[in-house]
């Protein structure tokens, strides 16, 4: 058997790279999203994405562990810091357990520094092998690692319904994106910032991306999701809702937008909504709509760069959850 490489940058090869997402990641207890070859494609479409930061070990020329990072810009209790989103961990099914997870991980964390980010976040599933990699990873780096925020998530079911009555979709959805992202509470300790380029991948340009906006008068608001497929047998579509930014709306305008964004989905082909608790906005509209408490449990971990210490665990965090 062919010894692998040391990590490597990826090399872009994105077909054999979602055939091994879909092989190792099928054998999750848990149902798993199908991270396709339009997806990956899409993800590192993303404003300031890089191959150097998404190190890759080839075996025989398929990759045979993969972790990317992606930047992200947030502010932290008045502090604007500069983080690498660390996602989609992969080892193939027949490396798995040889350690190559945690070397791509340690040569991701080891690039983000040299390359200025003052920090790394990641998001594991309660129970699963990466919580404890994570943390390993760090101090194997002697970087300060752990859990600052763990969320729930709510769910429901979707079937064929009569799309609500709304006004045409807002031709200014990124400036409405931009001044509701904005008027997130600066009470919630962790806040991302978004760039203009950022906040069109987000609503426009990714695989899957769907919204709905309104603004009446000087009030405005907007949700975002994407669609995925789940791995499973037959496969499934299920919409994920990320950004509720709906703080300047009333109760029945939060409603009606949700409406929309859900009729959306099913228009699409989803069977299925999820959004995490992340505690930045009003969710009482969700329950409302038939969102009921899952068993999925996210953790997110920090890891400091730069020689910084990890924040303590917070109560909210508006942040997008990959």
């Amino acid at each position: 058997m062919a010894q692998p490489g040391k990590p490597e940058s990826f090399r872009g090869d994105f077909e054999p790279l979602a055939a091994v997402m879909a092989d190792s990641w099928g054998q999750n207890q848990d149902q798993s999203l199908l991270y396709g070859l339009d997806f990956l494609r899409s993800a590192f479409a993303y404003p300031g994405a890089s191959f150097a930061l998404a190190p890759t070990i080839y075996v025989e020329g398929r990759p045979a562990a993969f972790v990317a990072g992606f930047p992200r810009t947030v502010r932290l209790n008045s502090r604007e810091l500069h983080l690498l989103c660390m996602t989609l961990l992969t080892s193939s099914v027949e490396y798995k357990g040889r350690g190559y997870g945690s070397q791509v991980t340690v040569e991701l964390l080891q690039r983000a520094f040299e390359s200025g980010f003052e920090g790394a976040i990641s998001f594991c599933v309660d129970g699963a092998v990466s919580n404890e990699l994570l943390v390993a990873c760090g101090k194997r780096l002697g970087a300060d690692t752990r859990c600052v925020f763990s969320a729930r998530y709510l769910a429901r079911l979707l079937r064929p319904a009569v799309p609500p009555t709304l006004p045409a979709a807002a031709p200014d959805v990124l400036d409405i994106f931009l001044s509701a992202a904005a008027q997130v509470p600066q009470s919630v300790p962790l806040i991302r910032l978004w760039s203009r380029e950022e906040a069109e991948w987000q609503c426009l340009g990714r695989t899957g991306a769907l919204y709905a906006a309104r603004r009446d008068g000087s009030r405005s608001g907007i949700v975002t999701g994407y669609l995925m497929e789940i791995i499973q047998q037959p496969p499934a579509k299920v919409l994920l809702l990320e950004d509720l930014l709906w703080g300047e709306l009333e109760t029945r305008e939060r409603l009606a937008l949700l409406q929309e964004l859900l009729a959306q989905g099913v228009a699409a082909g989803a069977q299925m909504a999820v959004v995490p608790l992340m505690e930045y906005a009003e969710t009482e509209t969700l329950r409302k709509a038939g969102f009921r408490q899952s068993r999925r449990l996210m953790h997110m971990y920090w890891t400091a760069l730069k020689n910084s210490y990890a924040p303590e665990p917070f109560a909210a965090a508006y942040v997008d959850v990959f």
